[in-house]
């Protein structure tokens, strides 16, 4: 069995050592806790055909928690959990490649923007010729643009561009030009960019297969928001219903993106009409997934949708009860803690928000994710508890230390978005709590 060999370091060495060795450079930016990222490790990382690729490139892990991690994801432009970047040697970015794809499109599109690159475009070159109609864009730049990562982009590639519009631009040449595939993704970003749908597009997309398919990532993530913005509701639920319930059954897609597709297939049963028996499906169709998921990583992520799933059934006992059951034996149960504490909300039990946010504070490990639990815990307290005034003085005092703890990465990246968010909200903190 192939595998990633992920070097060690700093990143600024990983890249000094891709010039030198005139190779791309493939960054994966995550966390351990991480639900996507778990599914990358699962249904990307752990593939032959994906770490028979990586052969040709240099590959490098930057952990959110790591020692000065979220000072060079500030330089860098790494923010969401997980952001893939594929480098060119020189370090300038070819593309960056979306997480949700599953690992048969993930590895077709690594290669698409290795082609590109050996070619000597990238994505920001392909953009600016597109948008300014200087050449005609190859096919492998179409596909390349159409399966950037938008949503991770951090004005990388945009600059000080407006997503919708660009989106709608770049749909639009693409399809001008015969790129239908590159068409049809780029206009679905650019409706849930602008949050104007298209039902006919959307009709078009699910009446192929093919198209359908290769799409499965934007409608399993966003199909329910793409109906509702669209009109025609009723036959667009019942197209994208019939669409989710092939996926579920399709033994080709991992245990995850089935599940999501009977989650989707769930929410879109719900949009027509009250369906006879439709929690005690969506009961078995996790009970079944689980039972047969081992591997730590699929496992992870594989309750995260399931217990979405089960809440959006109205099943929120059982919800309760998948958390619970998987907290002895997962690698990150303060993850699962805070999906705990969002059920005690949902039942006006302040005191179980409280205590599960706590809980899931004190388990946490990580620099940076122990300021994130932290402050979602100090955040909560103020919010529901301002009058325990000792209680809240001891989470102060614990953020504060975390703080300490972080040093020079306390006051960076996702750890500042934190503070920031903290503070906008609660004017009367410390100015130790202040970003």
């Amino acid at each position: 069995m192939a595998a990633i060999e992920w070097l060690g370091g700093t990143l600024a060495q990983a890249q000094a050592l891709a010039r030198e060795q005139r190779r791309p450079l493939f960054l994966y930016w995550g966390a351990v806790w991480c639900p996507p990222c778990n599914r990358v490790k699962s249904d990307i990382f752990a593939r032959d055909e994906f770490a028979a690729r990586t052969a040709s490139v240099l590959c490098y892990q930057l952990d959110g928690d790591g020692a000065g991690a979220q000072a060079q994801a500030a330089r860098h432009g790494l923010r969401s959990y997980p952001t893939l970047v594929l480098f060119a040697p020189d370090g300038g970015e070819i593309t960056r490649l979306p997480c949700e794809l599953d690992g048969e499109l993930f590895v077709s599109a690594f290669d698409t923007a290795l082609a590109v690159h050996r070619a000597g475009s990238s994505a920001a070159a392909a953009l600016e010729a597109a948008l300014a109609g200087a050449r005609a864009l190859s096919a492998d730049e179409w596909s390349l643009l159409s399966h950037y990562s938008w949503d991770t982009d951090e004005a990388r590639l945009l600059g000080t561009r407006a997503l919708a519009p660009t989106l709608s631009a770049l749909a639009g040449t693409a399809s001008a030009g015969g790129h239908a595939d590159a068409a049809a993704r780029l206009g679905l970003h650019a409706q849930l960019a602008s949050g104007v749908g298209d039902a006919a597009a959307l009709l078009a997309i699910l009446a192929d297969a093919r198209m359908a398919r290769a799409n499965l990532d934007i409608f399993n993530d966003h199909g329910l928001q793409l109906v509702k913005i669209a009109g025609r509701r009723e036959e667009l639920a019942a197209a994208l219903g019939g669409v989710a319930a092939q996926w579920a059954d399709d033994l080709w897609f991992s245990l995850p993106d089935r599940l999501m597709a009977a989650r989707l297939q769930l929410r879109m049963a719900r949009l027509l009409a009250p369906s006879q028996g439709l929690q005690e499906r969506v009961r078995a169709r996790v009970e079944q997934a689980l039972a047969e998921s081992t591997d730590p990583y699929q496992r992870h992520t594989l309750v995260n949708t399931a217990v979405s799933a089960l809440n959006d059934a109205g099943l929120t006992a059982q919800a309760e009860q998948v958390l619970l059951a998987e907290l002895p034996r997962s690698h990150s149960p303060y993850y699962f803690m805070l999906s705990l504490a969002a059920g005690a909300k949902r039942r006006n039990d302040v005191a179980g928000v409280l205590d599960w946010y706590g809980k899931a504070w004190q388990a946490s490990v990580g620099a940076a994710t122990r300021i994130q639990w932290g402050v979602t815990y100090l955040n909560s307290l103020l919010e529901l508890a301002p009058q325990d005034s000792a209680r809240v003085a001891r989470a102060v005092e614990g953020v504060l230390a975390d703080l300490q703890a972080a040093g020079d990465d306390a006051r960076q990246q996702r750890n500042l978005s934190q503070l920031q968010k903290l503070a906008s909200k609660h004017a009367s903190l410390p100015a130790a709590l202040r970003a």
